[in-house]
């Protein structure tokens, strides 16, 4: 009776297992997708800057209620700012406004804050040129960077479309692919399925060895 529950507890452990390896592979797949949309939306704002830049467009004025702005801490201030900009701040357009909105009464002060704004809220403004910030949207980023197992998945497949899963993830390997710090396998199994490639080899399962219970 005792063996029998110890099995079935051990059967039970292992469906944990597998739905936590499961949510981990999702997870690492929606990281990637967040990277690659980041890279996106960082290359429109680039066309964006560089439309203004080029056409020489004077910012709109900010439909907002000065008392309503100079009650907010300067990272929300910015972000407000921002939000009116379609994600676009630039600095020397900031400090106008908040000069208009008494939330000083010296430029170089209020550039001084905003400075010390944007260099505390890195998850929220990314830097695109000198003086000109991109609003992110709360995304956070994680400390990982991106492997580019997707791309070179896609480059080795497109090359030789006979490829398997198995072929590829050993070639990497042997051509000393720097996964950064994630598990091979699964990296290449992810990028894989990414790509909507169709399965071609079994995945192990998740076993148990038997074990003797002293009684």
């Amino acid at each position: 009776m005792e063996d029998l529950w110890l099995k079935e507890t051990m059967e039970l452990l292992g469906d944990l297992q597998n739905q936590r390896t499961a949510l981990d592979d999702k997870i690492e797949q929606l990281q990637e997708e967040l990277f690659e949309f980041d890279d996106r939306i960082a290359a429109i704002h680039s066309l964006i800057r560089a439309y203004i830049e080029k056409h020489n467009l004077a910012p709109l004025p900010l439909d907002v209620d000065p008392h309503y702005l100079a009650s907010m801490s300067y990272p929300d201030m910015l972000v407000e700012i921002a939000k009116a900009r379609e994600g676009y701040l630039k600095v020397t357009d900031a400090v106008e406004i908040l000069l208009k909105a008494n939330v000083g009464s010296d430029k170089r002060s209020i550039q001084a804050n905003v400075y010390s704004a944007l260099r505390r809220e890195k998850q929220r403004f990314a830097k695109i040129a000198p003086g000109q910030y991109r609003y992110v949207n709360h995304v956070k980023k994680g400390k990982t960077k991106p492997s580019g197992v997707r791309q070179a998945v896609k480059e080795l497949k497109e090359k030789n479309p006979a490829m398997t899963k198995g072929d590829i993830l050993n070639h990497l390997i042997r051509a000393g692919f720097d996964f950064k710090g994630k598990q091979p396998k699964r990296a290449v199994h992810m990028a894989w399925i990414s790509l909507g490639y169709p399965k071609d080899e079994k995945q192990p399962k998740f076993r148990f060895v038997s074990v003797d219970v002293d009684r």
